[in-house]
């Protein structure tokens, strides 16, 4: 990387960063006059460190795809050096949001959900990165506008994932079942595909002790009935669609699921198809690419054409941000990072290391690279449907709401309450939380 001007044709040779620096002492030494210039500390002799905090690094296949690109950067220079930092999922987004209400986040440089990133934008712990974007020279998708304040783009989506129905259609070839055609069918097909204690016709993350990734989830089975659980400031808790969600979950946990699987464990089942369907971010597919258990199990994962009313499915945008309260020169190295991401062949060589399907750039994906996914045709046949469209203002309190929603859950999984009673006592208590958090 260099960050030197151009030199002219008459000059007879470059010199390097380093020797520029020495060549400027030396001249200040000998008193020689020269026009005073500021280096920012990651041109020195010192390397400059800097902290990229995510989720990433204990995701499978996705952490394998950052690691291999930021040793790609570290190899195209020397003066700026990314250090892995963070938790996982179902702690991060927690630890993050403790961290910015004491006043700085940990990071120089963090990724955040749609949700997380409005309410840390908002609190004022990103910067603008229009320079990033004009130095990389591209262009960036129509989605990411959600992503400006002033009209100025505070964070680069790195990852935008869709919910879709991933299924094993070896698993459904031997059934003698083909994809569903509507909501019963599906639970006609779960059911026949599920011989406990061996196998299992769905699943999704239910456990108490996953409540991000349990609320994360959830929030599409609403969608699969065309609702939402929030208009502006008023939760939709009790309306006719997220009961009719939950009540679908309640059915397929009951004739399914693994009950009491962790995400972990369901995934491994999944590896060897032990489990045909999950209803699931397109991301999640990457993790089992290159499945030791059943090599040829990527090969038969497809994914449905919604059959759901409404057609849609959460589109979430994952942006990658610039710490507010770190220091200006480490700013100044995060965006040079940042701009050699974004460029076209970098970013297209992240997007297809981590499969994905839905780039953030005009150009941002290969038609080559599209056509070996066999898996993602549900997904692009999916309509999209934003967080803040499904959450309305509770999405800069999306985990208060959360928090307020899965307990009831666990209630009506373990029987002690019905879907109808349960939902109605969450639809209080988020009622409560809206008055907490909107008048404050």
């Amino acid at each position: 990387m260099n960050n030197q001007n151009t030199p002219k044709k008459s000059e007879k040779k470059n010199i390097s960063r380093r020797d520029f620096l020495k060549l400027s002492g030396a001249a200040a030494a000998t008193s020689i006059a020269m026009p005073k210039i500021s280096f920012p500390t990651f041109i020195r002799q010192s390397k400059m460190e800097l902290n990229f905090l995510t989720w990433f690094w204990t995701e499978p296949g996705r952490g394998d795809a950052w690691r291999a690109m930021i040793k790609k950067f570290h190899e195209t220079q020397s003066d700026i050096h990314i250090n892995e930092s963070g938790y996982g999922e179902n702690d991060y987004f927690q630890q993050i949001l403790i961290q910015a209400k004491s006043g700085r986040i940990d990071g120089d440089l963090f990724t955040e959900t749609p949700d997380g990133f409005l309410r840390l934008m908002n609190a004022g712990h990103t910067i603008s990165l229009e320079d990033v974007v004009k130095k990389a020279g591209v262009t960036l998708s129509k989605a990411q506008d959600m992503l400006r304040k002033d009209g100025e783009v505070n964070g680069l989506d790195i990852v935008t994932v869709r919910f879709g129905l991933v299924y094993n259609k070896a698993m459904f070839d031997k059934a003698g079942v083909g994809e569903p055609t509507d909501i019963d069918n599906w639970v006609e097909i779960a059911t026949k595909l599920t011989d406990r204690p061996n196998q299992f016709g769905i699943y999704s993350p239910h456990l108490a002790s996953e409540p991000f990734t349990v609320w994360f989830i959830l929030q599409q089975w609403a969608v699969l009935f065309d609702g939402i659980w929030a208009e502006g400031k008023k939760p939709l808790l009790t309306s006719d669609p997220v009961i009719k969600g939950m009540q679908l979950f309640k059915t397929m946990y009951d004739n399914a699921m693994p009950q009491g699987t962790d995400v972990g464990t369901a995934n491994q089942m999944v590896a060897t198809s032990k489990i045909a369907q999950d209803m699931v971010v397109s991301a999640a597919v990457n993790q089992w690419k290159t499945n030791t258990e059943d090599p040829e199990l990527y090969g038969n994962l497809r994914s449905a054409a919604p059959f759901w009313p409404g057609g849609k499915g959460i589109t979430r945008i994952h942006p990658i941000c610039v710490n507010a309260n770190t220091e200006p020169e480490k700013q100044a190295a995060a965006k040079e990072f940042l701009s050699w991401l974004y460029q076209k062949e970098n970013y297209q060589e992240l997007l297809e290391r981590c499969l994905d399907v839905i780039p953030a750039i005009e150009g941002g994906i290969r038609p080559e690279y599209r056509a070996t996914l066999t898996w993602a045709d549900g997904y692009d046949a999916t309509a999209a449907i934003t967080v803040p469209e499904v959450l309305g203002d509770f999405v800069l309190f999306n985990d208060e709401l959360g928090q307020v929603v899965v307990p009831h859950i666990e209630e009506i999984l373990a029987g002690a309450k019905s879907v109808e009673d349960a939902m109605a006592e969450a639809q209080t208590e988020a009622e409560q939380l809206a008055d907490r958090v909107f008048t404050s």
